[in-house]
Order: C-alpha cells, then structure tokens, then sequence
C-alpha cells in the first residue's frame, strides 16, 4: 500500500484543508457537516489531529484523512489501515509540525 502521511492541516472560512508531505491536498467544506456549518471561526480553528483524521472537542465533529482524500479521488479506502494518515512529529527537523496553518498563498490558484 502507498502511505501519504499528513504535513499539514488549516482551515479558512469555509473548509479544513490537509495537505500530505508529498504535496496532495485535499478538504472539505463545513458546509457538508451541520457541527462545522454552524460552528464558530474559534471552534472550527480549535482542532486537534490523531493519525487518523482531525477532531474538534468542541463540537465534537471528527473527519478522517482516508476520507477526505478518498472523495478527492486521491487515494482508496482500506479495509484494515488507513492510506492516509499522521504521524506527529513527521518532518525531516525533527522538529514537532503546527496542527494549523495559514492557508498557502499558493492553494486554489
């Protein structure tokens, strides 16, 4: 199975993003999900990841990574393993990867 492992994950007004170490991006718009939809900016931004998916406590609204990169068309759903996933810290620095970013000037252009 070909692995994508998570680098970064944000969210704008309107979707959560993730993007993997390899460069595939993917998201979702809150409007999909009624807990997102009619969330706050400060709840929608209070995220946390686990290797699988990205949770808001908040809300408690939980989205996967297989299945956000899935209805992208990037990647399959496994029956055992998730083909999408993090690994906190995972960068070549050793150093831990912010669970939120900016969104990249460069994305949706």
């Amino acid at each position: 199975m070909d692995r994508k492992y998570i680098a970064r994950v944000w969210v704008d007004d309107h979707a959560v993003y993730a993007e993997t170490t390899d460069g595939l991006r993917a998201g979702y718009e809150f409007a999909q999900w009624s807990r997102l939809r009619n969330a706050t900016a400060t709840q929608r931004q209070a995220f946390e990841l686990s290797y699988g998916g990205i949770h808001w406590p908040d809300i408690d609204e939980d989205l996967s990574f297989e299945g956000m990169f899935h209805d992208a068309g990037l990647c399959d759903i496994t029956p055992t393993e998730d083909s999408v996933c993090y690994l906190a810290p995972y960068n070549t620095e050793d150093e831990p990867l912010p669970t939120a970013a900016e969104e990249p000037a460069e994305y949706g252009k």
